[in-house]
């Protein structure tokens, strides 16, 4: 099992076939709330959408293209976080995330993508971690202001969501500005 200890009692772990009704329980829950900023929810109707979804997680790690896995707080299923396939050729990678809304506010979110961004440089030896976020989700955009990333500019029509498109917002972090950031903290 592959499981990141972000801190004592949160932990992002791949998920498994067995965790599939899980994730979609807590996506059903969820679902008119993560549809604000989420393409994906029609896509997912059963179970079985989540076991595939799991299963391409699996291949996206296996293939060393970093971990999509659940966030775990207290031992619950409270969401999702991890790297959109990592770009190996140019050492980056876009960092997506989402929280079952009754486990916002908590800095859930706040230190999963911290510990991956910290992660990213130590571990994978990237360069580059990008977050492109929704232009009026401002939680969003806090977490990525609070944990040091430049905003780089605007994507126009990054993203159709189910009757319109958003713009996205591009934070980012380079390796050298991380450490630094880190060092002084």
């Amino acid at each position: 099992m592959v499981k990141l200890e972000v801190r004592c009692g949160l932990s992002v772990k791949l998920l498994d076939i067995s965790d599939a009704q899980t994730l979609f329980s807590l996506v059903e829950a969820n679902r008119s709330y993560l549809k604000e900023w989420l393409p994906w929810l029609d896509l997912t109707n059963s179970h079985l959408d989540s076991e595939a979804f799991i299963q391409s997680t699996h291949q996206q790690y296996h293939d060393g293209l970093g971990i999509m896995g659940g966030i775990y707080s207290d031992n619950s299923l409270v969401g999702m976080c991890g790297y959109h396939p990592i770009d190996k050729i140019n050492r980056c990678a876009n960092i997506g995330y989402w929280l079952a809304e009754k486990s916002q506010g908590q800095g859930i979110a706040t230190t999963c993508v911290a510990y991956l961004v910290d992660y990213a440089f130590t571990e994978l030896q990237l360069d580059q971690v990008s977050l492109s976020i929704a232009e009026h989700n401002y939680r969003s955009q806090a977490i990525a202001t609070r944990l040091g990333l430049s905003r780089k500019g605007i994507k126009r029509d990054a993203e159709y969501l189910y009757d319109h498109f958003v713009n996205h917002i591009c934070y980012s972090v380079n390796r050298t500005h991380w450490l630094e950031r880190k060092a002084i903290d």
